[in-house]
């Protein structure tokens, strides 16, 4: 060991190429966090809700797979995790990524569901599900997400009760599973990720369950295992309605100093942000409730004011920061 330590001091070069595979390869172990929501809130089993209809419903099992994971990278690298397959539930729902090669993550897109090539008998790597270990998610589950070796996995099951009387008490029983390799649906995602600390990222999204059963009559559905229908339509929602998205705050330094004090005011005529005593504060972000950057400026007085106009209608985020990029204090606030 001794006389490795002689030869590197001797050759600068080597010391330099030791700390770049050290530091320059950006090795860090990545997290997918994906938070089951409804309205806004931490989804609940058998906690009722109301869907965007207006109909009240519970869910007792909400469950579907997540794969063909690809993670967009510092300056559009596309790193391929298609190795990877989960399983997420109400439960279990942060996945582990790998301890990969990456400096600045910029995207994340994945599939929902379990890919053609190991779905079906027709599959190329497909097996006999009794072939997997019982740890591996395609292996036997409870709840079943197997319809059998021609039919293959469900990509997604949800179930519970839904209010079928319009009576505010869910009591019809619904259950949607849902199959084949044409409702195996893509998401893309633009993503700011949180570092955690120096060999940890993390992505955190939220998966919005209104928007995903949105359309669904789920008062009626009654049983449903297939992939037509409202099988195939509950899955196309996937990509046509904001499932999966990011919360506002996320990637956002949360060393909350709680300075001064940010209002909202809002009559028939005007919309704003005031705000008061923000000593410290540089410049603000107001995002929307998908954390997409609506408008950015600085605050360069203790005391101001925003005007608010042409926004949609909807949840924001008003943050203060320092000229560090802390945040000072944050407003939520319904435009």
């Amino acid at each position: 060991m001794l006389e490795k330590y002689d030869k590197m001091k001797k050759n600068p070069l080597l010391i330099l190429f030791v700390l770049l595979n050290m530091v320059g390869f950006g090795q860090k172990n990545v997290f997918l966090t994906i938070d089951p929501k409804i309205n806004g809130s931490d989804l609940e089993l058998m906690t009722n809700y109301t869907n965007l209809s207006g109909v009240a419903f519970k869910l007792d099992h909400f469950d579907y797979y997540v794969s063909g994971i690809h993670v967009i990278h510092d300056g559009g690298q596309d790193l391929n995790l298609g190795n990877l397959i989960f399983l997420v539930e109400p439960q279990n729902h942060v996945l582990y990524l790998g301890y990969l090669n990456v400096n600045q993550i910029e995207a994340i897109n994945f599939s929902v569901g379990v890919p053609p090539s190991l779905n079906t008998n027709s599959g190329a790597d497909a097996i006999d599900i009794s072939s997997y270990p019982s740890i591996h998610p395609l292996s036997f589950q409870e709840p079943s997400m197997y319809w059998g070796w021609t039919a293959g996995y469900m990509h997604m099951i949800i179930g519970g009760y839904g209010d079928s009387n319009f009576d505010g008490t869910p009591d019809n029983l619904f259950e949607l599973h849902n199959l084949g390799d044409a409702n195996y649906r893509s998401v893309q995602l633009n993503v700011v990720p949180t570092v955690t600390n120096t060999d940890q990222v993390d992505i955190y999204l939220d998966c919005n369950v209104e928007n995903w059963i949105k359309d669904i009559s789920i008062e009626t559905a009654g049983i449903l295992h297939g992939s037509a229908g409202l099988n195939m339509e509950i899955m196309k929602n996937i990509e046509t309605e904001a499932v999966f998205t990011q919360s506002a705050m996320a990637g956002i330094n949360d060393v909350l100093v709680d300075e001064g004090q940010i209002s909202h005011f809002r009559d028939q005529v005007y919309s704003k942000i005031i705000w008061k005593e923000l000593i410290n504060a540089s410049n603000y972000k107001l995002l929307n409730i998908e954390g997409r950057l609506i408008s950015t400026g600085l605050m360069s007085a203790v005391e101001g004011e925003l005007a608010l106009s042409d926004l949609n209608n909807g949840i924001y985020y008003f943050c203060a920061f320092d000229s560090n990029g802390n945040l000072l204090n944050r407003l939520q606030f319904v435009y």
